[in-house]
């Protein structure tokens, strides 16, 4: 038996026979794109949010008083450690730290409330106790050092 020769496939030369579309393919690669970049924007997020949840250890700064400061009548209010309230020296609660500055501050619209706080409390605790004194109406507040570096 003789093979049966079938001649040229006419499509073959014919430019309009063969077609390859690449558009599904463009879609494809432009979709896997999108999600890689989503997906290491979440990674990158989630690494600097654990890094900004860890302790770092810290020395505070220290500052100095200018010589020419004219004195203020302030409160001072200090914070331990465990987070509990000292005003001038003596254990205090925030309801009653609360009442004491209301009433000083009717009478001292001015008033001025300096915080000491342990350099290892939290920053946490000490941003919670500034919240709670600008709620109160006291824009004057500042935090204490102990005094110029070295001493």
């Amino acid at each position: 038996m003789r093979p049966v020769d079938w001649g040229d496939d006419p499509s073959l030369h014919d430019p309009e026979g063969v077609e390859l579309n690449l558009t599904p393919l463009v879609d494809v690669v432009l979709v896997l794109l999108v999600v890689f970049m989503v997906s290491s924007a979440v990674v990158v997020d989630t690494s600097r949010a654990e890094a900004a949840q860890a302790q770092v250890e810290l020395q505070l700064p220290s500052g100095a008083v200018p010589a020419n400061a004219a004195p203020m009548v302030e409160v001072v209010l200090q914070v331990d450690l465990d987070g509990a309230l000292y005003e001038g020296g003596q254990s205090t609660d925030w309801k009653a730290l609360t009442a004491t500055l209301v009433d000083r501050l009717a009478k001292e619209p001015d008033l001025q409330v300096r915080i000491d706080s342990d350099q290892r409390l939290p920053v946490q605790r000490l941003v919670e106790v500034i919240s709670g004194l600008q709620a109160l109406g006291i824009r004057n507040v500042g935090l204490g050092t102990k005094g110029a570096a070295g001493k």
